[in-house]
């Protein structure tokens, strides 16, 4: 795994509400010991914008991995999220340290797949 960067710029507004549901959520998935792909909850969040993001996802360890000599685990991310406009299916990865429980990486990325928030 390649080592820490810092963001080249700032996550949208979309993507920035996903990040957020998965900083909450994702670490009592290693707390809890499951193994198996685990749902985070169906919410409805607010975006920076004001407007409000449906959002379901799944997550599943796949692995360990060492990041900058500390021993992480690897998630997976799937699942959909749905605007007022428009519903994203989510893919994506979380990287989460052992010991701290402190996030190493963070992405998802949203396709769209339906238009008109009837997702």
């Amino acid at each position: 795994m390649a080592p820490w960067k810092p963001a080249q710029r700032e996550p949208d507004a979309l993507r920035s509400c996903v990040y957020d549901y998965l900083r909450t959520r994702s670490p009592q998935v290693y707390k809890e010991g499951n193994n198996a792909p685990t749902r985070l909850g169906r919410t409805q969040e607010t975006m920076c914008t004001g407007a409000p993001l449906t959002i379901d996802l799944v997550v599943t360890p796949v692995g360990l991995a060492t990041v900058d000599a500390r021993s992480a685990l690897v998630f997976s991310v799937t699942g959909h999220a749905a605007d007022t406009r428009m519903g994203y299916e989510v893919t994506g990865q979380v990287v989460i340290d052992r010991a701290t429980l402190a996030f190493l990486a963070i992405d998802a990325d949203l396709t769209v797949i339906n238009r008109g928030g009837t997702a």
